[in-house]
Formats: structure tokens, sequence, C-alpha cells
């Protein structure tokens, strides 16, 4: 049987074709229609784990299609396909929880496949949530009735609540995990989108996260530093990439707007997630600036987000270096000067001692081979695959599953030299 049932409506016969085509050969049961009208009588009678619509159609908008699927199948995932002039209704409809994102006409079908594949994902996870709630609540009824007065029977009773609450705990773990892999997806999404945007990313956050460890921070605010900085540049998806390798510049006014754009997009993007509706937050405001000259929303000195204003600094600082080609004393004396203006002074305190500490660290830097390769070690410089993938982002420490990961490219794409790392 298919693991999913599709649902595909557009009000043009040859779109839905095509859409019917990139997943003729994936495990799903796919259902078309014409029009809002036929789409609402296919989900009555089937049971459908996602919607794709069109915005424009005839009888009614795609978001007001979407809404009633929400209030008759409030379980299907639902996507809006939409034309450039519809984005900010397609982002209107995202806010207000009506759909899980949207998806820009003309469509990329790998990126298709992608969304469609992380949506049904979520799919997944929130049946499995359902699913333990409703045991969760009938084991709670069940205690209720236990006769308290026979020993043995809540003994019997408590192991077996015992062994459930271990099972809830696995459970837990795996939610977690299911969490990162969503994570995971995302940068995938933006490294296979454009492989300097990753490995742009992925050196901010580690960057984000050498700064945030010099304030007084739980685990939880280093994570959302941390999945923030990873996915502050999600919003640049779907802007052209002649765009993207430009200096700020070289942009035209349209393309300022746009690129002006990205921190609000990238909000919308992840906002349906629960887990990361704060890292949406530090998302949206990682191009504030102190003195409230930035954007989107010009907020200034303490307003900002700490994690924003982190990320702020090291995105800068990464892009002098790696996008604008500045040398290292002129991307430090740009930091330093905007220090009050730019960016948070406490910031950019730490961030130069940061850097200082590293300076003296990069003079014992070392080459070593795959197999001395440790955890608690520092990469000195990006670490790539022979083909050039990126593999691990410079000034990065290494933990296990780093070394897992490094193991497993290498055997498909070996690396080719000693790896840098500090001494």
């Amino acid at each position: 049987m298919p693991t999913h049932t599709l649902l595909f409506v557009d009000d043009e016969q040859n779109v839905l074709n095509s859409l019917s085509r990139v997943f003729r050969n994936e495990d799903y049961e796919i259902f078309t229609a014409t029009s809002a009208k036929e789409g609402l009588e296919k989900v009555m009678q089937n049971e459908i784990s996602l919607v794709l619509s069109d915005q424009r159609m005839p009888e009614m908008t795609g978001t007001e299609f979407l809404d009633e699927i929400k209030k008759k199948s409030p379980n299907t995932i639902r996507i809006i396909l939409t034309g450039y002039a519809d984005i900010d209704a397609a982002m209107d409809a995202i806010n207000k929880g009506e759909v899980y994102r949207f998806i820009t006409k003309p469509w990329d079908d790998l990126e298709l496949k992608i969304i469609i594949n992380r949506a049904l994902k979520l799919y997944e996870l929130e049946k499995e949530n359902r699913e333990l709630t409703f045991l969760t609540i009938k084991q709670n009824d069940e205690l209720k009735d236990l006769n308290k007065n026979l020993e043995q029977k809540v003994m019997n009773r408590t192991k077996e609540i015992e062994d459930k609450s271990n099972e809830l705990a696995s459970v837990y773990k795996e939610l977690k995990k299911n969490f990162l892999d969503t994570i995971k997806v995302f940068v995938g999404l933006l490294e296979l989108y454009n492989p300097e945007l990753g490995g742009h990313s992925k050196r901010v956050a580690s960057l984000s996260i050498s700064i945030a460890k010099r304030y007084d921070l739980d685990e939880n605010d280093m994570e959302l530093i941390e999945t923030s900085a990873m996915l502050h540049d999600i919003g640049f998806i779907g802007v052209p990439e002649d765009v993207l390798d430009k200096v700020s510049s070289e942009l035209t006014p349209p393309e300022e707007t746009l690129v002006k754009q990205h921190p609000v997009v990238g909000q919308s993007a992840i906002t349906f997630i629960k887990n990361l509706h704060q890292a949406g937050i530090l998302i949206r405001s990682h191009h504030e600036e102190f003195d409230g000259k930035g954007y989107p929303d010009g907020l200034k000195n303490e307003e900002i987000p700490l994690g924003s204003r982190i990320i702020a600094v090291a995105s800068t600082y990464d892009e002098l270096i790696n996008k604008n080609k500045s040398s290292k004393e002129d991307a430090l004396a740009y930091i330093k000067k905007e220090s009050g203006y730019g960016f948070d002074p406490e910031v950019v305190f730490n961030f130069l001692d940061l850097f200082n500490a590293f300076e003296v660290a990069s003079k014992a830097e070392v080459r070593i081979s795959l197999s001395e390769l440790k955890k608690g070690m520092v990469l000195s410089r990006d670490l790539y695959t022979g083909r050039g993938r990126l593999l691990l982002a410079k000034n990065e420490p290494i933990q296990e599953n780093h070394i897992e990961k490094v193991i497993s490219f290498h055997k498909i794409d070996p690396i080719v030299g000693k790896i840098s790392v500090y001494s």
C-alpha cells in the first residue's frame, strides 16, 4: 500500500499533470482536482496526508480553500503553490497557521520533492504524538480505576507505569532526534540551494557558539543560538544566485529590497515548527543594528535579542573574509569601527577577545591524519571532501558525531591530504 495520499489542486490540468509526473515513481497515492469544490470532496472521501493547492483559482483563493481544509481535516498538511505576485498573501497565511509553507512557480522538481518529503515526516511525527497522547490519557484513566486496597495489583501496575515511563523517555529522545533531523534538513536544503550559503551558515554557527560561551547562558539558550545561526540565512532560498553572489555595494535598489526581506522570510519559513518559534525571532532580528538603523523592525540596544546581536557580528565577519575577500586586519578593523553603532560593544569585545585566543592557538597549528582526529580538537581550517563538499567549518570543536560523519563521507568521497587542527 502507498505510504501517503497526496492531493494536488489547480484549475490548470497541465500543472496537475506536471506535479503528478514529479511523484510518479514515489510510493504515494496521488489525487488531483481542478477546483476547490472537487478538492474538498476528495478530502471528505479520503484520508489525505498533504494538500498542495494553487493560490489563484476561480471559486476561491488557495488560502481560503486550505482554510476550509483545515476545518474539515485539521491534521492534513497544507501547502500553497504561488506566483511571485502572491508571496505576501502566502506568507500571511503561513503566519496565521493556515498553511505549512509556500512554493513559488516555477518550482524545482528536486526542491519540491524535498519539501514534500519533509512535510510528510512532520505529518508522521504529529500523528505519532496524537497516538501517544491518546495512549497516555487512556493509561491515566485506567490508573484511576485501580483498586487501592489490592496492594499487589498496585505494585504490578506501578511496574507497568515505570516501564511505560522509560518508553516515553525513549520516545522523547526520538522526538528530539527528529527535531535535530529537521534542522539538518533545513541546513541541507540551504546547502543544496547554494553551497556557499551552507558553508557560511556552518561557520557562523560555530563562531556564534564560541562567542556565546563567554556569557552565562544555560544549555537551552546555547542550543537556541546555535540553531538560529545555522538557519539565519534560510530566507535566502528562492533569491536568484546572481543576487546572492553580489556584495551589498553592487546591489540594485530592487535587489537590495529583495535581500532585506530575507530575515522576515526566514522567520516565516520555520514558524510552523513550535520548537523553532524562538529561533525565528532571532533570525528576524539578526540584521538589526545597535543604534536602531537596522532592519526589518528598527530595534536598538537590548531590544535586539542577545543571540541576534551575537549572530550579527559572526555573520558580518565571515562575509567580510569569505565573500568580500577582505583581509583579516580589515575585517577586524570594520568590526571595531561598528562597535556601538552596528554592533553591541560587549559582543564586539568578547568576539575580539575570542579572536585573540584563536590567534594564539593558530601559531601552533598541526596537520594530522583522519585516524588521529579526536573529540575536543578544534579545526584551524575548513574541512572539505575530495570533491569540495564542506564537512566541518574552521574553529569548530570536534564532537563524536562529527568524527562519524567525516569517516562516512571519507568512504564515498575521500578527504585529500591532512587535516589542520590547533595543537
